[in-house]
């Protein structure tokens, strides 16, 4: 069998049938994706934070806190902070202060397109408002070291009950 395919070749090859029977294969092609979905992170570089108070009117802004931000998604990223409430002493929550959030600046990789969306926010406990929140977003895939500054607003220190306040600070990443 394999002898008279032989021949057939030979003889197709020859006649120059062999480039014409060749002209009639059909061609296909197949593609392969790997789809790889955006890459979005967030941290806090710094732990919790402690301080003492003086016992002064002034209020008490805490050592910057630093988050990294990363995106890799073409369209860019919205990082929100916000806090979950005031300050409330924990042996007795009816007792609040005030939160300042700020965020002073951000070192970005150039062409990011990092803006401050909101950069300064407060709570008002006594008008119900409980939640301070900053954001900034991105316009493409960058990341961004976002600094943070949240003051205890002290307020009036005759009601200013002793204990520890804790406020806690949520940082969420999301594609734009």
């Amino acid at each position: 069998m394999l002898r008279r395919t032989c021949e057939i070749l030979c003889v197709l090859t020859a006649l120059g049938g062999f480039q014409s029977a060749c002209a009639q294969v059909a061609s296909h092609s197949q593609d392969y994706v790997i789809h790889v979905p955006p890459f979005m992170s967030l941290d806090a570089l710094r732990g919790e934070q402690f301080m003492n108070h003086p016992q002064t009117s002034g209020d008490l802004t805490f050592t910057n806190s630093i988050w990294w931000a990363r995106t890799s998604s073409a369209t860019g990223s919205t990082v929100l902070f916000s806090t979950d409430h005031a300050f409330q002493n924990e042996s007795d929550p009816t007792y609040r202060r005030d939160v300042r959030l700020r965020s002073p600046r951000m070192f970005v990789t150039p062409g990011a397109g990092w803006k401050y969306d909101r950069f300064v926010d407060q709570t008002d406990y006594a008008a119900g408002d409980e939640v301070a929140s900053v954001q900034v977003s991105s316009s493409r895939s960058g990341s961004a070291l976002i600094y943070l500054e949240v003051t205890f607003l002290t307020g009036d220190l005759a009601t200013l009950k002793g204990g520890d306040y804790v406020v806690t600070v949520v940082g969420t990443i999301s594609e734009n």
